[in-house]
């Protein structure tokens, strides 16, 4: 009898114990997230994950007006040349809008190595121009097969470029080979972030891989080897023509 009182005493102490450990852990994310503003959360693997609790802004760039002129502020270099260095932005029967634009008219161009995504035509007959990176005020022209048709903005056009919380720089994925996350098979990459980084989702994703549950947006970030962290964007680029 004395010994199973003394295993009860045991339980009981080793329970005690957990719940006070599980309290000390409560305690010292709330302090985290106190000290964070209240702009915090747990995220995947429990890690405390900081939100800037603004919302997210959404910018739209206008390099091009409709007449196909740059605009002010706006600056071309030439880029590659020659027949080997055509890009192809489809035809006059069929053509393929850039997944970043929310107007007509800016087309997506082939191939992925070229960074032509998004680009617009000139009064010239297949001299395109090209905005390669979000973040500069800089247009690339390059020379189309051939004539394209008009398109209509994609049904849900997605950011070019985020600015995430950190100061980070993401830019859309234009195809390649990409790898998934070591622990997370699958997984596939949206955007190139930085040097290394990766901002990872479930295929398919119609918002390109960003999560819109709340007006300050998410994005899930990290290199091929890991971790993975939830981080905040905090401006998110798209592409039109200017009116």
């Amino acid at each position: 009898m004395e010994a199973v009182g003394t295993g009860r005493r045991e339980r009981g102490a080793r329970r005690r114990g957990s719940s006070i450990v599980g309290a000390a852990v409560a305690a010292v994310v709330a302090m985290v997230v106190a000290a964070l503003g209240g702009c915090a959360g747990v995220g995947p693997g429990g890690q405390v994950v900081a939100s800037t609790g603004v919302a997210t802004r959404r910018v739209t760039v206008t390099p091009v007006d409709q007449h196909w002129n740059v605009t002010r502020g706006w600056s071309v270099e030439e880029g590659e040349s020659g027949p080997g260095a055509q890009i192809d932005c489809g035809d006059t029967r069929q053509a393929y809008p850039s997944p970043a634009s929310v107007s007509g008219d800016v087309y997506y161009c082939s191939p992925s190595a070229a960074a032509a995504d998004v680009c617009w035509p000139t009064p010239q007959p297949r001299r395109m121009l090209c905005l390669r990176d979000p973040f500069s005020t800089v247009l690339t022209a390059l020379t189309a097969q051939a004539l394209v048709a008009k398109v209509d903005p994609p049904r849900n056009p997605v950011p070019l470029g985020l600015l995430l919380a950190d100061g980070e720089r993401c830019r859309l994925r234009d195809g390649g080979a990409w790898g998934a996350p070591r622990g997370h098979p699958d997984l596939v990459g949206y955007y190139s972030c930085g040097a290394d980084d990766i901002v990872w989702a479930l295929p398919d994703s119609s918002t390109g891989g960003i999560d819109k549950a709340t007006s300050s947006w998410t994005v899930l970030v990290g290199d091929v080897t890991g971790p993975l962290s939830t981080r905040a964007v905090t401006q998110a680029t798209f592409v039109a023509t200017a009116a």
